[in-house]
C-alpha cells in the first residue's frame, strides 16, 4: 500500500482554517471528492454522521469531535459498506496555516491512486481560494514534480491554440479530424457565440511556461424542461503528459461552475464504452451513466447524416 501526504499552505491563522474545513455546509464549495451536493446531518450514538452524495455514491461521514489540535480526520463509508479512514490536519506555518491530506492506495491501480491524490490536492487548493479569495489558479501534479496552470475561460484568441489541442486529442485516438487551421478557424467563428463555452489551461511555470496543455469545448442549447439551457460537454483533452495532475479536474470545475452560472439543470456527454479511464474521471466528477430517476442504464444513439 502506497501513501502519499498531500498538502497546501494557506495565508490565514490555523484558527480560521480549522473552523470553515470542519463546517458540513461549505463540503460542497471545495471537497469534491467528498461531498457533490448539500450535506445532511444525522445524530446517531456514535455522534454527528454526514449522509452526502459524492462521486463516489452516496456514502456516510463522520469527523472526528471538535478539538483544538486542528485534527480533521474522518472515516468514510462507501455505498458498499467498506470503511476508510482518512488522516486530514490543519498545522500551524510560518506563513499561516498548512493543510495535510494523506492519501492511501487501496488498491492495485495505480492511476487511480494518483487520480485520488491530484482531486485532493485541488481540493485544497479550492479550500485555500475561499480563505485567501480569488488567488491564482494552480494544479498540483500527484507525482513528484509539480505542475502548476491556470485554468479560465477562452475567448477567440485563444482559437489558433484550441484548434492544435482538437487535432492532437483526435490524432492520439486515431479519430477522423479536421487540421488544426480548419479547426481554429471554426473556433474563432464558435468562440463569439453566446451558447458556447471554452476552458484551456495553460502552463504558469518551467521551460515550457505559456504553453496551453488542455482544453474543454461546451454548447448550450434551450429546454423545454426548465427555464435554463441543457449543456453538452463536446470535447474534454489534457495533453497525454500532463495527465494524472489535477488538470483535468480543474478544467472540468470551472466548466461545471460557468454552467450551474447559466441556469443548467443537466450536462451530456457522450463517453466510449471501452474507454474505462475517462469513464472513471467523469462518474468521479459526478457523471452517471444511470438514469437518477429510474435507475436504468442510458444508451447514446448517433446516426451519420
Amino acid at each position: 500500500m502506497r501513501t502519499r501526504h498531500v498538502s497546501t499552505v494557506i495565508r490565514r491563522s490555523p484558527a480560521e482554517v480549522y473552523e470553515l474545513a470542519s463546517d458540513p455546509a461549505t463540503l460542497p464549495s471545495w471537497a469534491s471528492g467528498l461531498a457533490t451536493a448539500e450535506v445532511d446531518v444525522e445524530d446517531t450514538a456514535d455522534g454527528p454522521t454526514l449522509v452526502v452524495d459524492s462521486p463516489m455514491g452516496r456514502v456516510r461521514v463522520r469527523f472526528l469531535p471538535r478539538n483544538d489540535f486542528g485534527v480533521l480526520d474522518h472515516e468514510v463509508t462507501l455505498p458498499d459498506g467498506t470503511t476508510v479512514y482518512n488522516p486530514l490536519r490543519v498545522l500551524p506555518h510560518p506563513h499561516g496555516a498548512e493543510v495535510v491530506m494523506t492519501v492511501r492506495q487501496l488498491n492495485e491501480d495505480d492511476d487511480e491512486f494518483e487520480q485520488d491524490a491530484a482531486t485532493v490536492a485541488a481540493d485544497l487548493d479550492r479550500l485555500g481560494s475561499l480563505l485567501e479569495g480569488d488567488r491564482p489558479s494552480t494544479v498540483r501534479a500527484s507525482s513528484r514534480s509539480t505542475v502548476q496552470a491556470e485554468v479560465r475561460e477562452a475567448t477567440a484568441a485563444d482559437a489558433t491554440s484550441l484548434g492544435g489541442l482538437l487535432h492532437d486529442f483526435n490524432s492520439e485516438f486515431d479519430c477522423p479530424s479536421p487540421s488544426a487551421a480548419e479547426a481554429a478557424d471554426r473556433f474563432r467563428r464558435l468562440l463569439d457565440r453566446d451558447d458556447v463555452l471554452a476552458v484551456v489551461a495553460r502552463l504558469t511555470h518551467g521551460d515550457e511556461a505559456g504553453t496551453d496543455i488542455g482544453f474543454a469545448f461546451l454548447t448550450f442549447r434551450p429546454t423545454p424542461l426548465w427555464d435554463g439551457p441543457l449543456a453538452q460537454l463536446e470535447e474534454l483533452y489534457v495533453h497525454k503528459d500532463f495527465r494524472s495532475g489535477g488538470v483535468g479536474t480543474a478544467i472540468i470545475e470551472l466548466a461545471l461552475a460557468d454552467t450551474s452560472r447559466r441556469g443548467c439543470e443537466e450536462i451530456l456527454i457522450n463517453v466510449d464504452s471501452d474507454d474505462v479511464d475517462a469513464r472513471r474521471f467523469y462518474t468521479r466528477h459526478g457523471f452517471s451513466d444511470v438514469d437518477p430517476d429510474s435507475g436504468s442504464g442510458m444508451r447514446c444513439y448517433l446516426r451519420q447524416m
